[in-house]
């Protein structure tokens, strides 16, 4: 009989036991492995790689909110600045695309967005990536009329929309209506007609829908509101080189209008933050395989003495010391592998759901079934851990002796 028969055989003798052990063990690298993966994927889709634009420029105040707001289309937006600005700012010498960007109207739970055509037609989404159309066309958008609404001229808008990949139950031809600030603000009288519906992009844009500037100033509410019109949320800058982007966001952060961030450098900071959240839960996983090695431990070490006769009979029948040592820390490392494996799986399983989740809230696409070489590591560290647990009992297995083994017990 093998030493894997032999260790296979006391595993199953204790099926309880060895269940809860292992599936602690299973739940800590679960834990690790979804952490270590959702941090490696997530920094990765917010990087710089994530979108095709080197300055935001918005409402002065916090750098986080403006690039949440602008670039993922999540919290609320920071304030205005006037449509002078990216008026000026579009014929700048160092900008070599700027397009102008107006939220506070959603449908449903998605954000809508108004802007010129150039966003969907000329401007990146990600670097070497531009907008695509799965079918329809782009929304129509005029200036001169854009200029005309933003003066509050009463006169009838065209109300065009074009949404993401990632936006259910509006094809081309469908019309819908804007609610200010979500889903139980005030509903708009007008309705938007969805002329086209872009390919996916991987991007927080998937779940946004896009209007014609225009029509944003269009709406009656908005016309009511004379203290924004002529103004709007932000503006997406491509500059001509990152020198041209520092010299510009210099000149505009120390001017009174607005303020202009680098969205790399908020995303840095936003994961210095989250990485401290990364490290508590690591450890908090790492003590949980802990106490499944010392649970392992325990269960083996107490089950010495059911053992012993077992032990004696298989010195007996010519078993050397280090044969019974071997089987005992085979046990350990074999039941912390078998949770280490149901351990990466459930993992992947926690990243597949977390990725859901990260793709409709943020509109960040991460890879759920992706191996990332880290995983080995954890696994190895593990099993020996779980060997290391078995070394005690194994121990007291190997000091059996096999007279006292053999004597009938009381």
């Amino acid at each position: 009989m093998s030493l894997w028969t032999i260790v296979l055989k006391n595993i199953a003798q204790r099926k309880l036991s060895s269940t809860l052990t292992s599936a602690s063990i299973a739940l800590g690298v679960a834990v690790v492995v979804a952490v270590l993966a959702i941090k490696a994927e997530s920094r990765e889709g917010f990087s710089q790689g994530a979108f095709g634009y080197d300055l935001v420029v918005g409402a002065k105040g916090s750098r986080l909110q403006l690039v949440l707001n602008t670039v993922y289309h999540l919290d609320d937006s920071p304030g205005n600045i006037p449509y002078a600005l990216y008026e000026r700012l579009k014929t700048d010498r160092r900008v070599r695309l700027a397009v102008p960007v107006a939220v506070g109207d959603f449908f449903l739970n998605h954000r809508i967005v108004g802007t010129s055509d150039r966003l969907l037609r000329d401007f990146e989404v990600q670097r070497g990536q531009k907008f695509e159309l799965a079918e329809g066309r782009l929304f129509a958008f005029d200036e001169e009329r854009l200029r005309r609404a933003m003066a509050g001229a009463e006169e009838e808008g065209v109300f065009e929309a074009v949404v993401g990949a990632r936006v259910s139950g509006l094809p081309v031809g469908s019309t819908f209506v804007a609610r200010h600030g979500g889903d139980f603000g005030d509903a708009h009288d007008e309705k938007w007609t969805v002329v086209g519906v872009l390919k996916p992009t991987g991007t927080a844009n998937d779940r946004a829908i896009f209007i014609n500037l225009e029509s944003f100033y269009h709406i009656k509410t908005h016309r009511a509101e004379q203290v924004n019109l002529g103004k709007i949320s932000a503006v997406l800058l491509q500059t001509k080189g990152p020198h041209a982007a520092k010299d510009l966001a210099w000149e505009i952060n120390n001017g009174p209008e607005a303020m202009a961030t680098v969205p790399a450098e908020v995303v840095v900071e936003l994961f210095e933050m989250i990485g401290k959240v990364d490290v508590l839960l690591l450890a908090v996983s790492m003590l949980v395989i802990l106490v499944a090695g010392i649970s392992i431990l325990v269960s083996i070490y107490n089950s010495m003495a059911e053992r012993r006769r077992a032990i004696a009979i298989m010195r007996a029948l010519g078993a050397r010391r280090s044969t019974v040592l071997s089987i005992v820390i085979l046990e350990a490392a074999a039941l912390c592998f078998l949770g280490g494996v149901a351990g990466l799986v459930l993992g992947h399983v926690l990243t597949a759901v977390s990725a859901q989740v990260l793709a409709s809230r943020a509109g960040v696409a991460i890879a759920a079934v992706a191996f990332r070489p880290e995983e080995l590591w954890v696994l190895g560290g593990v099993v020996a851990l779980g060997a290391l647990a078995g070394l005690v009992p194994a121990l007291r297995a190997y000091r059996t002796d096999i007279a006292d083994g053999l004597s009938p017990t009381s």
